[in-house]
């Protein structure tokens, strides 16, 4: 087949080049024309090079036609070939990942593993976007190579579930947030809501600044900072388990359309371990 291809090949550019000449002959002619009288005779000489080579022509539309034929052959072929690459990417991928007790499922160009969705894109090299989430934040970028994506995901989850939650403590963290919210006059009541709620956006802040080490309060510059991103909070929520602290007891009022628009007024809590969430805008504890 690859040999059929190559005389194709080569016979098309011989019958391009075939038709550049005859370009270069009429534009020859259209020169000539503008002294028909003097240059009649190199005009008729010319005349008869241009059906010399227009005759070598003859087959052109049967090679257009050939070329057509091999863009069907050839789209068929790769399009199979795609097939055949990622399901040895989603099978290699799914091997890589078992171990860990971590499973693949969905269709490309999107799949999904627990709480992580992976973005496949097969243009230019390849690429996979893995997002916390129905794509709710993007995390990493990786080209498209099952041990290297193996290698990120497990490496984001181990992130995400390193170090194991504390449940009082993080509950109590939550609840020293909720308060310092007050007193920095951003809670209030909901609409419909009997008890002060505080933004939620406002008790992130907090607790990633309870979350920081003496080091850091002693002098708050950058390399004594630890981060507390919106995704680790949003998981550390999911994985919560005791909803009281004391007497209080915790509950997350769903965001409304208007809210989950905008990050700084919702965040997106997923439900552990199948990866679907709910947008949430405030916290109260009641």
């Amino acid at each position: 087949m690859s040999f059929e291809l190559s005389e194709t090949i080569k016979t098309i550019l011989k019958a391009a080049n075939n038709l550049k000449n005859v370009g270069n002959i009429l534009r020859e002619c259209e020169k000539l024309r503008s002294d028909l009288n003097r240059n009649a005779f190199v005009m008729e000489a010319r005349v008869d090079k241009l059906d010399n080579t227009i005759s070598k022509l003859k087959g052109l539309q049967e090679l257009i036609a050939t070329a057509g034929q091999w863009r069907e052959r050839l789209l068929t072929e790769a399009r199979q070939a795609q097939e055949r690459f990622k399901n040895s990417i989603a099978a290699e991928l799914a091997e890589l990942l078992k171990p860990h007790g971590l499973e693949i499922i969905g269709n490309f160009p999107e799949l999904t593993c627990g709480i992580l969705t992976l973005l496949f894109s097969f243009e230019k090299g390849g690429s996979v976007k893995i997002y916390y989430g129905p794509k709710i934040s993007l995390l990493k970028k990786v080209s498209v190579e099952a041990a290297k994506i193996a290698e990120a995901v497990i490496s984001l989850v181990k992130e995400l579930n390193d170090p194991s939650l504390d449940d009082e403590q993080f509950i109590k963290e939550l609840y020293m947030a909720y308060t310092r919210a007050f007193v920095r006059e951003e809670g209030r009541k909901n609409e419909g809501e009997q008890l002060p709620a505080a933004p939620i956006g406002v008790v992130m802040q907090e607790i990633a600044f309870l979350k920081q080490k003496r080091s850091f309060r002693i002098d708050p510059k950058k390399e004594n900072f630890t981060s507390y991103g919106r995704v680790k909070f949003s998981y550390d929520l999911a994985r919560l388990k005791t909803r009281r602290c004391g007497k209080k007891e915790l509950r997350l009022v769903i965001a409304s359309m208007e809210q989950t628009k905008k990050e700084e007024t919702s965040l997106w809590v997923p439900k552990i371990p199948q990866g679907d969430g709910t947008h949430y805008a405030f916290v109260v504890f009641g």
